[in-house]
């Protein structure tokens, strides 16, 4: 297989054994909607870096790939694709910049960390900062443009809706330990992207399910050894050096908004 179709099913990790958020529970009534964000913030704030390997299922042959991963906040990714050979694939992002480096052919590739190229992640078209929340574990921050609302879904489960502009996040609470469990955005009533947060231990969500329907895609990472708010170096995420630097291939995916 050549690299590039590598760079369609790469993606990534997050998890440890730290749990963050409000430091008491509310029941029935005293759940709210400012209550579920501020939890959300908090926990945004409490994880500020990731160090991972983790195995990733994606694309159309469904096959699962080694991988070694390292998120910063605010805008730092670098995924590293493994096999038992050695490095097969470099991905990352350093301030705006996306890079793609391929060992065998000794060639990197170099482009915006725009939401279409950011999609060769994880398959969804979102912003780098809000990659990193998601390989943090969480869903993307948002402002809201109105009052949020919060209802039961049909499971039981907490439905907070945030208005933003041109759409609104939907993020699902689990109705007991209130820990975020699935995350949609919808612009102009399509739902652009969806995460799943799954097999939480101490807090943190061990299995993610992203799928992005405007582009057809799906990627379920699953995160082996973690350890969360590690110093990492900025040079870990620079381009590695190489004889060849070329531009980055257009996509086709469509932007969160």
């Amino acid at each position: 297989m050549r690299w590039w179709g590598l760079v369609a099913i790469v993606a990534l990790a997050a998890c440890a054994p730290v749990r963050s958020g409000p430091p008491s529970l509310p029941t029935g009534a005293g759940v709210t909607a400012a209550w579920l964000l501020d939890g959300l913030a908090a926990r945004r704030s409490s994880r500020t870096s990731l160090r991972a390997r983790a195995r990733l299922k994606a694309g159309l042959a469904g096959l699962w790939t080694r991988q070694a991963v390292l998120v910063q906040r605010p805008s730092e990714v670098r995924m590293d694709v493994m096999s038992p050979f050695g490095l097969v694939l470099a991905l990352g992002t350093q301030r705006n910049q996306l890079w793609a480096y391929s060992p065998s052919e000794q060639v990197r590739f170099e482009g915006d960390a725009s939401p279409a190229n950011l999609a060769r992640f994880l398959g969804a078209p979102v912003s780098v900062v809000d990659l990193v929340d998601i390989l943090l574990g969480l869903p993307p921050a948002r402002a809201a443009s109105r009052p949020p609302t919060l209802q039961r879904a049909p499971d039981a489960r907490w439905l907070l809706v945030l208005p933003v502009e041109g759409g609104e996040q939907r993020v699902w609470f689990d109705q007991t330990t209130l820990e975020p469990r699935r995350t949609e955005e919808l612009r102009n009533g399509t739902v652009v992207f969806a995460v799943s947060f799954d097999d939480y231990r101490n807090g943190f969500p061990h299995e993610l399910d992203v799928s992005a329907p405007v582009v057809g895609s799906s990627a379920r990472l699953a995160y082996d050894q973690v350890e969360t708010n590690v110093p990492l170096d900025g040079t870990l995420f620079a381009p590695p050096a190489t004889p060849r630097v070329l531009p980055l291939p257009a996509t086709n995916a469509a932007t969160a908004g």
